[in-house]
């Protein structure tokens, strides 16, 4: 908490210097509550305290972000154990921030600029029994809890003409070395190098369409020097509608991930194709659709569904990853009070089908859960 504490006043001192300059400044913040309980009666929960700064200058823009989080996961005593230990953290994550630059209507193309930083601020070196607490990703908002120093310098290009918008992204995210566990020391996770791309078209003031793609390639992961691991090569593609009207709007995206074979650390310590790709396809879709009460109230509700191919490996094989399929309702209501000051208040539930997996590698898992979160936003 005093860590939370420091980040907190290095914001005030933030703010005020801004202030100071006349910059635009908007400052949020809030709490989210996620709980989530499985048919094999485990229970997990997360509280946490968002914080959020952003400001810009002419031209210039910055943002920074992080999170004070207590995390708590009640195992069930399936394994036999009369009084199955349960497990906790509590403390500041990772800070993030960023920079950025544009350059608009100086070329046939705007340019933006971006330099991302990863401030250490979180929790590694995690304690044997935290390691339970880094969950799957979709059960809770933070799965993640700390990692090294990264910085990710990225350079986005922008071309519009008449009904037509298309824009072509770079970047590189090298990621710094950081003790994973207190068994696992001196983890540097591989590089990463992406490439974005998107094409939007309007084909009336209300209709508008988008096709978007990303790539990345992974660099080799290693621990205390020596090849661990390296992911294997991502493709996203997608295709997203919206349509506007006076009072309301939606949108409807479409996504799909593919990702190519891994290399694993073999008996001999060098890192080999694995046989079969321990990745399966995944497949998202995103419905969104908004109502606009009056110019200072807006509802907003929003549906996911995501489904998660089994991998090719065989059932009862140590790599096996089964089929996943979630459904995501989320329901929320936003309110500008004046040109200072805004709040939104949300409500999510899910429920998830996951077949065996690492996470629960004893047999298939079905999920509930929900989250309850409120922001809130003041600006300068």
């Amino acid at each position: 908490m005093k860590k939370f504490l420091s980040i907190i006043f290095v914001i005030a001192i933030v703010l005020n210097g801004a202030y100071s300059f006349a910059v635009d400044v908007n400052f949020q913040t809030g709490f989210n509550y996620d709980w989530w309980e499985s048919n094999k009666d485990d229970r997990g929960r997360q509280f946490y305290i968002p914080v959020q700064i952003g400001s810009e200058y002419e031209n210039f823009s910055f943002l920074l972000q992080t999170a004070y989080i207590y995390a708590k996961l009640n195992p069930s005593n399936r394994q036999g154990n009369l009084q199955p230990e349960d497990v906790s953290l509590k403390d500041v994550i990772d800070t993030k921030i960023n920079f950025s630059y544009e350059l608009l209507d100086k070329f046939p193309i705007d340019i933006l600029f971006g330099l991302d930083f990863n401030l250490p601020t979180g929790r590694t070196q995690l304690r044997t029994k935290e390691l339970a607490l880094i969950l799957d990703p979709d059960l809770v908002s933070i799965h993640r809890f700390g990692e090294g120093f990264n910085i990710n310098p990225t350079a986005t290009f922008v071309k519009e003409w008449e009904n037509w918008a298309a824009g072509m992204g770079v970047g590189y995210v090298w990621r710094g070395e950081y003790d994973y566990s207190s068994e696992i020391n001196d983890y540097d996770p591989g590089d990463i190098f992406s490439l974005t791309g998107e094409i939007d078209y309007r084909f009336s003031p209300a209709w508008e369409t988008r096709f978007f793609a990303e790539y990345a390639h992974y660099s080799k992961d290693q621990v205390d020097d020596v090849d661990f691991y390296h992911e294997g090569e991502l493709l996203l593609i997608g295709v997203g509608f919206e349509y506007e009207q006076t009072t309301w709007d939606t949108a409807l995206t479409l996504r799909s991930l593919f990702r190519d074979k891994s290399k694993l650390q073999s008996e001999t310590l060098k890192l080999l194709t694995e046989n079969q790709n321990s990745h399966g396809d995944e497949w998202i879709a995103d419905f969104v659709f908004r109502y606009f009460v009056n110019p200072e109230t807006t509802f907003k509700s929003a549906l996911q569904f995501l489904w998660i191919e089994e991998n090719d490996y065989d059932y009862d094989h140590s790599l096996f990853i089964g089929k996943k399929e979630k459904v995501t309702l989320e329901l929320a209501v936003s309110r500008y009070f004046n040109p200072y000051f805004e709040a939104e208040l949300n409500l999510k539930g899910f429920i998830l089908e996951a077949e065996k997996n690492p996470f629960h590698p004893d047999g298939d898992y079905d999920y509930k859960g929900i989250s309850i979160g409120a922001n809130f936003t003041s600006r300068f």
